[in-house]
């Protein structure tokens, strides 16, 4: 039994879906294939993720090509800076294994193997190796019949400006206390001298590898490999209702175009990975005809059991997020607004009737005030009449509820604290999207239900301008929507006064 290693100085990315198939080719009974490869930049996607919500097109488009890679998990920004690392291992060296061992099986042996070149070094589930939460590498797998495709991101050196235009939403693990900057979110396993680095580290990795798998080992000229003609690589289905989770392995988003009251068609995607790469969309497949009523159920009946970071009561919350934001469109009278209406239910307990029906206080974002407004970076506003914020302050106070500006990152810990001692236990929040995504254990931390209405424009996320944004510093006007926010105020006060009627006295 011998593991056979070859390195491939750089590959043009039209020709990695080869280089694919020739390491899972090079795998048999009694061999493991290993490659390491250095790409020319381009953007890498996910098996399961959708490039119009991960990338940013308007740089990407025109730039950078696209190419998707077999094995699950987030879209990468690579370079020559970035080495692919893909082995191909027979199932039968590992037959016990799921797909989580694998990752972790994989992933510990990097980190032992960087430990040992003296290059700090852990495995940090469900798939990084990180430095102190700083990112040094990512592993993904899949299993392709017999056989089982591990590939791993070894970010030898990272071009941090680059990587910031291609991906949308690079999920941090910053703390409360403080937030770190871009380049220290990721430690370059290469230091000053990555070529250096890599050089040693191939051959110590395959080295680890035949040692763990009880093989012998040698290197090989590394395989000719064709340049194929990119595939297209985006959205094909127009959704009637979507809903999307965070995931400790990764966001995973649900779409839904409606016949009536049954589904015609789904799509489920995310930066996530699964055992098999047909899972999502046979999931996908067994809801078409399934009437919302019973959505929930049928995903959990056909979720996939073996995958990474998250399970089939992930995908049957799901499910119900996407019913819910349906009933949600009704009850507002026009539906496509409540895809601008997220639900946070932190024991996923409260529908969107409950959490209305508890609203307490009205949290803004200081980024939708004017540039020019002495208030903007202020908690309060003198309701001048001159912007959206001064009519959701007289909304949010006609309703009776107390209204703040969020003015900066800890300034919302704080305010959610307050909320919390005064027995507030759900409150409605003005921000976009991607903060809610990229922030969301700061509520997880608070405990409190809340409603999230989207706000557009120009937010810090489609400016790349995160960090002032985060310290009270961002100067861009984000837009926010007064007559969303009085109609599902106004659906607040009906529900509640609803609850209340039918309480018993």
């Amino acid at each position: 039994m011998t593991l056979r290693w070859h390195e491939t100085p750089l590959l043009d990315p039209g020709a990695f879906h080869d280089h694919e198939r020739t390491i899972l080719a090079g795998a048999s009974a009694a061999d493991v294939a290993l490659g390491f490869a250095r790409l020319a930049p381009c953007a890498m996607v996910g098996a399961f993720d959708d490039p119009d919500r991960s990338l940013r097109r308007s740089f990407v488009a025109g730039h950078l090509p696209i190419i998707r890679r077999r094995t699950g998990g987030g879209s990468l920004y690579i370079d020559p800076g970035t080495t692919l690392m893909v082995t191909a291992i027979p199932r039968a060296l590992v037959p016990r294994y799921t797909l989580t061992m694998i990752i972790e099986l994989v992933g510990k042996l990097i980190a032992a193997t960087l430990r040992e070149q003296g290059i700090p070094a852990t495995f940090t589930a469900p798939n990084d190796i990180t430095d102190d939460g700083r990112k040094r590498a990512c592993v993904f797998a899949v299993f392709v019949d017999d056989r089982i495709l591990i590939e791993a991101a070894l970010l030898f050196a990272v071009d941090i400006e680059s990587l910031m235009k291609t991906i949308k939403l690079p999920l941090e693990k910053l703390s409360a206390t403080g937030l770190l900057a871009a380049a220290q979110r990721f430690a370059p396993i290469g230091g000053t001298e990555p070529s250096a680095v890599a050089a040693r580290t191939y051959p110590a990795i395959a080295a680890a590898l035949a040692t763990r798998l009880a093989m012998d080992m040698t290197i090989q000229a590394p395989p000719v490999v064709r340049i194929e003609p990119p595939s297209p690589c985006g959205r094909s289905l127009s959704p009637d209702v979507s809903a999307f989770l965070k995931t400790p392995g990764g966001v995973l988003h649900l779409d839904i175009a409606l016949d009536g009251e049954s589904v015609r068609a789904a799509r489920i995607v995310g930066g996530v990975q699964c055992a098999a790469a047909t899972d999502l969309e046979q999931l996908a497949n067994a809801l078409t005809g399934v009437r919302l009523d019973e959505l929930e159920a049928a995903v959990l009946a056909a979720a996939p059991s073996d995958t990474l970071g998250f399970d089939r009561r992930d995908l049957g919350y799901l499910a119900r997020l996407c019913v819910e934001r349906q009933a949600l469109g009704e009850r507002l009278g026009i539906p496509g607004d409540a895809q601008r209406v997220t639900l946070y239910s932190p024991r996923r307990d409260q529908g969107f009737a409950d959490l209305l029906a508890d609203v307490g206080a009205l949290l803004l974002p200081y980024c939708a005030k004017p540039a020019w407004c002495k208030w903007r970076h202020r908690d309060g506003c003198p309701e001048c009449g001159q912007c959206a914020v001064g009519e959701a302050y007289r909304l949010g106070r006609a309703h009776g509820l107390p209204v703040t500006t969020i003015t900066r990152y800890e300034h919302l810990y704080m305010v959610l604290e307050e909320l919390r001692g005064a027995g507030i236990r759900t409150f409605l929040g003005v921000c976009c999207t991607e903060f809610f995504l990229k922030r969301d254990y700061a509520f997880v931390e608070a405990g409190l239900g809340a409603l999230f209405i989207d706000i557009g424009g120009d937010t810090c996320y489609t400016l790349r301008a995160e960090e002032s944004a985060y310290r009270g510093q961002f100067t861009a006007e984000a837009t926010l929507d007064p007559q969303l926010l009085d109609r599902v105020l106004r659906l607040a006060t009906r529900v509640t006064h609803l609850s209340r009627t039918n309480s018993p006295s």
